[in-house]
């Protein structure tokens, strides 16, 4: 088994093997690629099958570099790729690269590791490069290559390809650049090229001015060297910032690596936007957004259950009539929105098919924790006594979004709601607060002692069940 780099193909055997295994694989893709009319196509989600077939996606592999692995003189796989390609989820700030456009390995030839050699050859190649390439999220086989060679996400594009199909975009970084190559990515070969003639022409102009006598012309000259050793400052003033730019970017992409794909410093209109685009299950610890029962937020759960039907919605709340309860939010009353938010989750139970988990924990639970399918909506948080209401307090300051289900981030938050999860002493009955909520057209018209009691009695003892 041989694999050849090729910059262009000429011999027709090996064209025909790639046509070939384009054909065979075009409905493995989403969309298939005779629905595309490039390997770059931006607009995914409307595509329909070309009258051209699989010819123009073809023709646009063959103007790319690529590696054929050959088998006994029949081509069995190939990775098309193109350097220095921009676009609006490539900036310019990461070049030098390479992105691969397409990779196909013959169904009878998978599971044999050639995909892996295919992007190990690559990044032989070009061992300096950031590599980048897409899929789309449902594609876990490719996904599962891409991060054991040391891809991360670089950005996700939602439902592009169709609801609940996302495209996401993976990044391979080089471990290190050479000098050349950082002035080439961060283009500071023009700052350092202007610097010099700056120097150059400044010490010239002062040299000058040393040099004459007295007169218009001494002056003129240090005029222009002033000017000059201004503009050399100003240029060294952006050199600077180009190069702690640089280092915000290793900075971002560390965090990319953590598993942080952004910070957020409105978490509510964050969710807002985020939790309608659900396609499976919506995970929520905490008690802020509930115990304001926010219509929007409210909406957004309402909306999400519409378009997605049979989702999972899970929800880890300290119950408002227990010790540990009144000691992280004292005495104020929030019975009225608990009974609110859950009217409107039981409502979508008999509307839309929703499966709807509610579990008692008694310990605090002080961040608001939210999981929308792949992505958790968190924040670090300050603990702190308020000694005159007798409670502890949280702040949130700021929100993460967590991305990648092979994040030690990720896993730790998981495993975090999970083990309270796990530990909670008690369930609601949907059911049966369902039936009760029914017959009560005003929860707020109710007492305290009244909302209370009905949680209460929908409360189900785990240990009893």
């Amino acid at each position: 088994m041989r694999i050849k780099f090729y910059r262009k193909i000429n011999n027709q055997k090996i064209r025909q093997g790639i046509y070939d295994l384009l054909v065979a694989c075009d409905n493995e893709f989403i969309p298939p690629l005779s629905a595309r009319n490039s390997t770059t196509q931006t607009n995914l989600k409307d595509s329909s099958t070309s009258s051209a077939g699989i010819t123009d996606y073809f023709n646009n592999v063959m103007r790319q570099n690529t590696l054929v692995v050959i088998e006994k003189k029949e081509v069995v796989a190939f990775m098309s790729f193109r350097e220095n390609y921009v676009c609006e989820n490539i900036s310019r700030d990461n070049c030098p690269n390479v992105y691969v456009s397409t990779v196909i390995v013959h169904p009878d030839f998978r599971h044999q590791g050639i995909a892996n050699k295919l992007y190990d050859r690559l990044l032989a190649i070009y061992p300096r490069h950031y590599i980048f390439t897409r899929t789309w999220s449902t594609n876990n086989g490719h996904t599962r290559i891409l991060r054991a060679i040391g891809f991360s996400e670089h950005c996700y594009l939602h439902n592009d390809r169709g609801e609940g199909i996302d495209t996401v975009y993976y990044r391979y970084k080089s471990k290190k650049l050479s000098l050349r190559e950082y002035i080439t990515q961060y283009r500071l070969s023009g700052n350092i090229l202007f610097s010099v003639l700056l120097t150059v022409f400044s010490i010239g102009f002062i040299f000058a001015w040393l040099y004459l006598k007295e007169g218009i012309a001494q002056e003129l000259m240090l005029a222009i060297a002033t000017s000059l050793m201004a503009s050399l400052l100003c240029l060294l003033s952006d050199t600077f910032l180009k190069i702690r730019e640089s280092r915000n970017d290793e900075f971002i992409s560390k965090l990319k690596d953590f598993g942080i794909e952004n910070l957020h410093f409105n978490k509510s209109e964050t969710l807002e936007k985020l939790i309608p685009s659900c396609r499976n299950e919506i995970w929520i610890s905490g008690y802020r957004l509930i115990m304001t029962s926010k219509p929007t937020f409210r909406n957004a759960l309402v909306m999400a259950c519409k378009r997605s039907h049979n989702l999972n919605v899970k929800l880890l709340v300290v119950p408002p009539w227990t010790i540990t309860y009144d000691k992280t939010y004292g005495q104020e009353d929030t019975t009225a929105n608990y009974l609110v938010v859950l009217r409107d989750l039981c409502e979508c139970v008999e509307k839309y098919n929703l499966n709807l988990e509610v579990r008692f924990a008694d310990h605090p639970l002080f961040s608001d924790t939210y999981k929308v399918d792949d992505r958790f909506i968190t924040g670090p948080y300050l603990n702190c006594i308020d000694r005159y209401k007798n409670r502890i307090t949280a702040k949130d300051f700021f929100s993460l979004d967590v991305v990648g289900t092979n994040k030690d981030l990720y896993n730790i938050i998981y495993n975090d709601y999970m083990t309270v999860w796990c530990e909670a002493y008690a369930e609601l009955n949907v059911q049966a607060l369902s039936e009760r909520l029914k017959s009560i057209p005003d929860v707020r018209a109710l007492t305290k002692e009244e909302r209370i009691q009905i949680l209460k009695d929908c409360e189900v003892k785990i240990d009893e069940k």
